[in-house]
């Protein structure tokens, strides 16, 4: 990719953990980048992101924000996700979108039938309505939720979490948003799905001994029902059906799903996917800058 490139890429979400990455590849690569956000003056990105305000709800804003754009990253969530989707979808038809690469989840691949998964099943079916040619991007669990622990480290040296003994492939978002920058740049045949995992499953409990060799204090691991997380959830201030939802999420792996290392970060980008244990190092002052 050269700076004469004539391709213009939309992001939406591109403050998130796997939107930020991706728009600083196809920055650094010299692409035309599009980063569209609720308040583009509190952003940080590169000084040639062009940066436009808009809302996903608002057809007007997502139409505006597609005029001239060739092909899109498109990231929605929670509850008003397929409703996202759905006004993408109709949009980037609407403009003419060569390509979009649609971030989902793993489990619409597995068959699990969580509210996250459900959502993004519909979404999916959105932009296959659409007649779109689509790329999903289909990640297990993000190595990076383990930071909602680092307050509870940091006041009691305990993480709380359900299911302490189960196996899940987390993924580093990099490498998700690596991916998804190949999924822009060198679309596949309409319809690609990517299942993106780290290379290993590991427990939450392994997670926690991890973290106590990486943070060099001992940390404790109190395990509590579903119930009880979503619970903990909500008194964070999460709402009620998203904390039902990301429970949801949670006991998913119980029936199969997210438990098996898959080779696509190392297939599509050519390398490795990171594991827990150097994404934890890499890391490490976001858990100490709660201390």
């Amino acid at each position: 990719m050269s700076a004469t490139m004539p391709t213009t890429f939309l992001i939406t979400g591109a403050t998130g953990t796997v939107g930020t990455p991706l728009v600083e590849m196809l920055a650094a690569r010299g692409a035309r980048v599009r980063a569209m956000m609720r308040h583009p003056e509190r952003t940080r990105l590169p000084a040639s992101v062009e940066r436009v305000a808009g809302d996903l709800s608002d057809e007007d804003s997502v139409a505006l924000a597609l005029a001239g754009v060739d092909r899109v990253f498109h990231l929605s969530a929670g509850p008003d996700g397929p409703i996202h989707d759905d006004i993408m979808a109709k949009a980037a038809h609407a403009a003419g979108v060569q390509h979009v690469v649609k971030l989902s989840v793993l489990g619409v691949e597995e068959g699990a039938d969580d509210l996250i998964t459900q959502w993004h099943r519909s979404g999916e079916r959105s932009f296959l309505d659409a007649g779109l040619n689509t790329t999903f991007v289909r990640p297990n669990g993000f190595m990076s939720n383990s930071l909602h622990w680092a307050p509870s480290i940091a006041a009691a040296g305990t993480v709380y979490a359900p299911i302490g003994d189960l196996p899940v492939a987390w993924v580093d978002p990099l490498d998700v948003s690596a991916v998804a920058f190949d999924a822009l740049v060198r679309p596949g045949p309409p319809g690609t799905g990517y299942a993106v995992t780290g290379p290993d499953a590991v427990s939450p409990r392994e997670q926690v001994a991890i973290l106590t060799e990486v943070l060099r204090r001992p940390i404790t691991f109190t395990e509590i029902t579903p119930d009880q997380a979503r619970d903990q959830l909500v008194h964070y201030g999460m709402p009620d059906l998203l904390a039902e939802a990301v429970v949801g999420t949670m006991t998913s792996p119980q029936r199969g799903h997210g438990m098996t290392p898959t080779t696509t970060v190392e297939t599509v980008t050519g390398l490795a996917p990171r594991p827990y244990r150097d994404w934890a190092f890499a890391h490490r002052g976001a858990f100490l800058h709660e201390r």
